[in-house]
């Protein structure tokens, strides 16, 4: 009878110590952001602000070009200086990747070379329109076959049957192993790793974790069963049934389009217990527009970081770099007309530079957490297309998160009555 009471309280206290993530070991979690170090772009002459104060040039760091992007990843800090870490590590055995878009040259030569030595890599992503049939090819990805023909397989997923982009956002190294790597992040393969105003958190798990088996189930059912959402939903429901781990209570993952509602659930309890909401977001939309329209009727407090191509596309009446004026107006209306708490990045519209980041941090009465993710914030992102995203209750997380938001938000952002008067650029 002592043994067996025994048992049962190593059982009661294993089952505990499995609850969170930061309780396995190994853990390591490590929030970078891609804060690009870039020239100072001077105007022809200096532009008159809505205040009426003069400024010579674009925010120095904020407003960047294609030729920054060289400094900015040389940095050990950077993001995509710690992936071709993980690609490059000499324990990499296989490699799973999911993005709407590839095209890095750097992380592309460090893919090339992993293959080379043997590593399997598998690369899900979105084919644009008719993928069924008719996926466009990435030239990036296709071109790693030739590093290896049977090591790379490549599979488009996305906008078919009733399904929209394949949006996610996850790289992760040796899937299935004793010990895994995750990176989830608000960035593609692009410009992203660079140049791009981007969040990348990168996670060293054990194998046995819920999280870690949860990642290998969704790109593993992205494949095998991506090809509509009947297909892909009962296979990661299916994949997922077997995992033995319960899912972790400090970092919660939600896969869309399956668990899209959960996500707008947590989001919305998370709102309306916050004390104060700050966030940014490249799109702003849908269900998430609509809790915040509630939030500032409640005068809940909300800070908000948009791109300034919003900014552009309401005062000029036009879509500006990837943003629409009806969306743009849309947000002017109900939010920032409302009392939204609102600073513009003035990134390079030029070149497609995004303020690309899309997380929620929400500070209670005791603690906080963050909502981040892949997804914009819009009705899409939880309802058709394939992301990824995360509730996160770690502390020292959501410290690395405020941290950045004060420098966003105090230094890097610009209010609107200090934003250009005219649309001028360097």
């Amino acid at each position: 009878m002592k043994k067996t009471f025994v048992l049962f309280l190593s059982l009661a206290s294993l089952n505990s110590w499995a609850i969170k993530l930061s309780d396995y070991k190994p853990f390591n979690f490590e929030p970078l952001f891609t804060n690009p170090v870039c020239a100072t772009y001077s105007y022809a002459t200096p532009v008159i602000t809505i205040n009426g104060s003069t400024v010579t040039s674009k925010p120095k760091n904020v407003y960047c070009k294609p030729s920054d992007e060289e400094v900015s990843v040389a940095r050990s800090t950077s993001p995509q200086y710690r992936i071709i870490e993980w690609v490059s590590d000499k324990d990499t055995k296989e490699l799973y990747l999911a993005y709407l878009s590839f095209s890095s040259k750097n992380v592309s030569a460090a893919l090339c070379n992993a293959v080379k030595k043997g590593v399997k890599l598998s690369i899900v992503l979105d084919g644009g329109e008719d993928t069924l049939n008719h996926p466009v090819l990435n030239p990036a990805a296709e071109g790693l076959k030739k590093c290896g023909e049977n090591l790379v397989k490549v599979t488009y997923r996305g906008s078919t049957t009733g399904l929209g982009y394949a949006h996610n956002k996850i790289l992760m190294v040796n899937p299935g192993a004793k010990v895994s790597k995750i990176l989830f992040s608000s960035g593609n393969m692009t410009s992203g790793t660079s140049i791009n105003h981007e969040n990348w958190n990168f996670i060293t798990t054990s194998g046995d974790s819920y999280f870690s088996q949860a990642h290998k189930c969704v790109i593993e059912s992205m494949i095998e069963a991506g090809d509509t959402k009947a297909n892909f939903t009962k296979s990661l429901n299916a994949c997922r049934s077997l995992i033995k781990a319960e899912q972790e209570s400090d970092i919660q993952v939600f896969f869309s389009p399956v668990d899209g509602d959960k996500a707008l659930q947590k989001v919305t309890e998370a709102g309306n217990k916050a004390k104060l909401i700050e966030a940014m977001s490249h799109r702003f939309s849908g269900q998430l527009a609509a809790l915040y329209m509630k939030l500032l009727d409640d005068k809940k407090p909300i800070k908000f970081i948009l791109d300034d191509d919003i900014y552009w596309s309401v005062k000029r009446r036009e879509n500006i770099g990837r943003n629409t004026s009806i969306e743009a107006f849309k947000i002017y209306k109900d939010l920032i007309n409302k009392g939204m708490n609102t600073k513009f990045l003035q990134t390079n519209q030029n070149v497609f530079q995004l303020q690309h980041n899309k997380f929620m941090i929400f500070t209670f009465d005791q603690g906080g957490a963050v909502f981040n993710g892949a997804g914009n914030f819009t009705t899409a992102a939880f309802t058709k297309n394939f992301e990824n995203f995360y509730y996160i209750t770690i502390p020292e997380v959501v410290a690395a998160y405020n941290t950045q938001y004060d420098l966003y938000f105090d230094k890097m952002a610009t209010s609107e009555d200090e934003m250009p008067r005219d649309y001028v650029l360097p």
